[in-house]
């Protein structure tokens, strides 16, 4: 039981970093200096080679410079492939879309569409935030909690302009890199937006009860994400969610065997490649690192 619950403590900090477009707490600065191993994989074909690359979303500005093995990576390569392209995310039509997606469109509100534990919870936290609940009332549980834990994360000095895959979208606009998106914005949208209400009530709840700790869960994931530590990464951002398997098959499994075919394909071309994704893609036995090596890849952690 205390194991059960241990887990779900952590997954909010995990729906945040696996999707969310996520670190620390207590002040402390993680150097992301050169280490022995990175999040970091070499795929080579008998044609070119594909670097993956695990992201964090959030960082702070202190995280940087990166490791040089990241930016080599980034060198060699001749496209970017992102879990999306960011431009579109960042634009006035996919900020649109967000709310529309987020809101309830049958007449219901978050006061009536929540438990009242889970409302008053709703209400005394975001008020903590400086909000008010009733700018919420009109959007889905999910678009709350994700938009609570974010806020969280921004009062602890966390900004996704910093996130990894931020950072390498940027350097390849500069270099005139061509950027290629694996899913479109809305297609993530839809991944929140088509789970089950229940679903969304508990992620919900969870946050809530265990925003204050957020900053630390995903510090430790920040530490290992840095020390290519895939084992904890696996513990920290998978294991919370196979607690829900419908949650784990939405955001982890089905994408990881969607991604597969492309960047096989990738693997077909003579220009190298530098994949970035979420790390929780690239934990575990079901990650896409591992399912290349059953398809008798080299892959090798750098």
């Amino acid at each position: 039981m205390r194991a059960l619950q241990k887990n779900k403590k952590h997954i909010i900090a995990s729906i945040v970093c696996v999707v969310w477009t996520s670190v620390n707490l207590l002040g402390s600065v993680y150097e992301l200096a050169a280490a022995e191993k990175r999040s970091l994989w070499k795929v080579q074909s008998k044609s070119n080679t594909v670097y993956i690359m695990g992201s964090i979303h959030y960082l702070k500005p202190q995280n940087y410079p990166l490791d040089p093995a990241l930016d080599d990576a980034f060198k060699a390569a001749k496209k970017l492939v992102l879990e999306i392209d960011l431009e579109s995310a960042g634009k006035e039509q996919g900020q649109k879309l967000m709310l529309m997606k987020g809101l309830y469109t049958d007449g219901r509100t978050l006061k009536n569409g929540v438990s009242a534990e889970t409302y008053g919870l709703a209400e005394k936290e975001l008020k903590k935030l400086g909000l008010d609940i009733k700018l919420f009332n009109q959007f889905r549980p999910w678009f709350v909690a994700l938009t609570v834990a974010a806020l969280e994360l921004q009062r602890l000095g966390f900004d996704a302009n910093h996130g990894i895959d931020r950072y390498f979208y940027q350097k390849a606009k500069k270099e005139n890199k061509e950027v290629i998106g694996l899913e479109t914005f809305e297609y993530q949208m839809d991944l929140f937006d088509g789970m089950a209400e229940r679903t969304q009530e508990m992620m919900l709840l969870q946050t809530l009860k265990d925003i204050h700790s957020i900053g630390g869960t995903v510090g430790a994931i920040v530490q290992a994400w840095a020390s290519g530590d895939m084992k904890t990464l696996d513990s920290l951002l998978l294991q919370s969610l196979k607690e829900y398997p419908d949650v784990y098959q939405r955001l982890i499994l089905d994408r990881n065997r969607a991604w597969l075919p492309k960047i096989e394909s990738y693997l077909s071309q003579k220009e190298n490649y530098l994949v970035v994704v979420g790390a929780g893609h690239l934990a575990g036995k079901d990650s896409v690192i591992e399912m290349l090596k059953a398809k008798g890849y080299s892959v090798e952690q750098q």
